[in-house]
């Protein structure tokens, strides 16, 4: 190689490249709050999730099966403006340890910065062994997406639901089979949860756990 088409970098004997700094000072440009977050694809069919508009619907759908759970709370994520509170027993790997679930939640949170993105969980030690997608966007997304640990006094009154705006409500009653609710437009059911979640969040603890995992 040319030695003159080394320009930017020198290297010693040792084998250890010396950085040379460049004449321009680097600049790092922010994307502006004003961008707009891409939110996934929501899928309505007969079959599986009938077509609502968060907070306008006035329907009750009985979810079934796994994927019809995971697909209304993406449907939820998907029209969300403001605030998304989750309560989960042990953050339910078989239903949040998924991707497409994960991609709406980050583009909830990172939609505005009005959002609020809130979970409380109940039992840690399988999402802090078994390693689990939501710890992974919580690390990354810390400014963005708050998680605490029930306070001992409150574990009885975990529930599996989120709230979506104070008004979308879902909700998980079984896992052997899979069972739920969706309530697009859950007034007072969705606000009566939600003072449950706040009342609980104030006595819950940070889960510094989280942020120490090498995963």
């Amino acid at each position: 190689m040319n030695n003159s088409s080394i320009d930017e970098t020198t290297t010693n004997d040792d084998g250890i490249i010396e950085f040379i700094a460049p004449s321009e000072p680097l600049v790092i440009i922010k994307a502006s709050d004003s961008e707009p977050v891409a939110r996934p694809s929501i899928i309505f069919s007969d079959e599986l999730i009938p077509s609502f508009i968060l907070g306008e619907t006035d329907i009750r759908v009985e979810l079934t099966h796994l994927f019809m759970i995971q697909q209304a709370a993406i449907a939820l994520l998907a029209q969300g403006k403001r605030e998304v509170l989750i309560m989960t027993p042990d953050l339910e790997h078989e239903r949040f340890d998924d991707e497409m679930f994960i991609n709406a939640l980050s583009a909830f949170a990172r939609s505005s910065r009005y959002t609020q993105t809130r979970i409380l969980v109940a039992d840690t030690r399988l999402a802090i062994e078994d390693g689990h997608r939501v710890i992974k966007l919580v690390r990354r997304l810390s400014s963005l997406i708050e998680i605490r640990q029930l306070h001992e006094t409150d574990l009885e009154s975990c529930t599996a639901n989120m709230v979506v705006d104070h008004i979308g409500l879902l909700r998980c009653i079984n896992r052997d089979p899979w069972q739920g609710s969706l309530l697009p437009k859950g007034t007072p059911y969705a606000q009566q949860a939600q003072s449950h979640f706040l009342s609980c969040w104030e006595r819950a603890t940070d889960i510094t756990d989280f942020r120490e995992l090498k995963i």
